[in-house]
């Protein structure tokens, strides 16, 4: 139960990013420009999602970047295999990986500042 009250938020996220990278490829918006909108997407999406496992009890920042990482990987094999009118791209799950290793330099970069 203290695990669901600590990283209930990052619990959240994932069920959020899981919905919404699940949702049927043909019910989503189709943009008349791509200039890697969906790639910046996933990158924050995993970034924050690094965040939340992390920030509850700053512990082991590495274990938050690969939790987050491997769910990216997850995320894009069902895209591959479950979910509907939706395909693996090897491009979104670096930006997955990269947005939750860019969450080490930052949170290393606020902790530093903030103890001024």
């Amino acid at each position: 139960m203290r695990f669901l009250t600590v990283y209930w938020k990052a619990l959240l996220w994932a069920f959020l990013i899981l919905v919404a990278c699940g949702m049927n490829g043909n019910s989503l918006p189709k943009l008349s420009f791509d200039f890697g909108i969906d790639k910046i997407v996933h990158f924050f999406l995993f970034f924050i999602q690094a965040m939340l496992i992390y920030l509850p009890n700053k512990k082991q920042l590495w274990v938050a970047i690969l939790l987050s990482s491997c769910y990216g990987a997850l995320i894009e094999l069902l895209q591959m295999t479950v979910f509907i009118n939706r395909s693996f791209d090897f491009a979104d799950m670096l930006a997955d990986v990269i947005g939750a290793l860019l969450c080490l330099p930052i949170l290393k970069l606020w902790e530093r500042f903030s103890r001024r």
